[in-house]
């Protein structure tokens, strides 16, 4: 049923396939796989088309759900470790997870043993950024992990991964790179897999891939990414990326009204009320293209503009925003915003 609502995101598919095979020849430039993370688009089936007809082996979520609904022939990777009580659907959905707890490990064994199925385990490091994964000098609780796994039937140790930049604002540098190698060269005698994977970064690391030197370790073989591909955007420092599209995803957002009013502190100011709010998605993620155009800030359902320098906007009038990658997320998640898909390269 097509919604009421005439907010709408314009999604440019073909700039979504340059970005893609602009991060595949940067990764294998520097003999990188590229494991593509598509949890911000919540298993929107035309964007996950585009990855299918990509040169990718691997497609890349958090959210059990986006596996359920995703219509994809390649190897699904589970990047948020699951717990207990998801094992049936995290064998069911994935091919591939991140795991960190012995007891989560141990409930997939039995479930894949059920289902008559190989599950391939990744374990997950935490070298510092203090979110998910194994505090790298436990390496007594990691061994226990990588025997268990080794030893068991119906489960595979394929790799070792690490996260950066996703709650600290941990950087990948030669000190904690070389410290995942350690430990991958720790558990080597565990892996059920001649070349496993050694997954060091996302899309923070894009500026690696740039360098002319390799920067990376020569274990380092993938790297999980998703903001560089949809946005162009660097996470890192929240900046255009040189050489890619970077206005794949558009949004259009209907002004309400448009009035001059007294702030606070006694100036007029210009003011216009759009026809979304913090219900449809991060207010704050999201830039107006018009660089006259100030957002303000809003509330559950509309956002406050500042249009002052930009007097020709008036009620009923249009303003576009590029998104960021909070904004994209949450706009996917909900329920209130349409999507528009553009096939041409203009």
């Amino acid at each position: 049923m097509n919604l009421l609502s005439k907010v709408y995101i314009t999604i440019n598919l073909n700039k979504l396939k340059y970005n893609i095979q602009h991060t595949l020849d940067l990764c294998k430039a520097k003999s990188i796989n590229l494991a593509p993370v598509v949890k911000s688009i919540c298993s929107d089936q035309p964007i996950i088309d585009c990855f299918n007809q990509a040169d990718v082996s691997i497609i890349a979520d958090s959210r059990l759900d986006n596996f359920a609904k995703m219509d994809t022939p390649k190897e699904r990777f589970l990047i948020r470790p699951g717990f207990v009580g998801e094992a049936p659907d995290i064998v069911k959905h994935c091919d591939t997870s991140l795991q960190t707890d012995l007891k989560t490990i141990m409930a997939l064994d039995k479930e894949a043993a059920k289902a008559n199925v190989t599950h391939n385990i990744i374990l997950l490091v935490d070298l510092g950024d203090l979110r998910d994964g194994i505090i790298y000098t436990e390496q007594d609780t990691l061994l226990s992990c990588a025997a268990f796994v080794h030893t068991s039937e119906n489960l595979k140790l394929t790799g070792i991964a690490t996260n950066y930049n996703c709650f600290l604002g941990y950087l990948p540098d030669e000190k904690n790179m070389q410290d995942l190698v350690n430990l991958h060269k720790l558990i080597m005698p565990f892996y059920d897999t001649p070349n496993p994977v050694i997954s060091g970064g996302n899309s923070s690391s894009v500026s690696m891939l740039l360098s002319d030197e390799r920067c990376f370790p020569e274990e380092f073989n993938q790297l999980r990414m998703g903001e560089a591909i949809m946005l162009g955007r660097d996470p890192s420092d929240n900046t255009f990326i040189p050489g890619y599209e970077t206005d794949v995803f558009t949004l259009h957002v209907p002004i309400i009204e448009v009035y001059e009013k007294k702030t606070p502190s006694g100036d007029i100011m210009r003011r216009g009320i759009l026809a979304i709010g913090k219900q449809d998605l991060q207010l704050d993620h999201i830039i107006p293209r018009d660089n006259r155009v100030k957002v303000l800030g809003g509330c559950s359902d509309e956002c406050v503009v500042d249009l002052t320098d930009a007097p020709e906007f008036k009620s009923g009038d249009e303003l576009t925003f590029h998104l960021e990658y909070g904004a994209l997320m949450t706009a996917f998640a909900g329920s209130f915003i349409n999507k528009q898909y553009i096939n041409q390269a203009d």
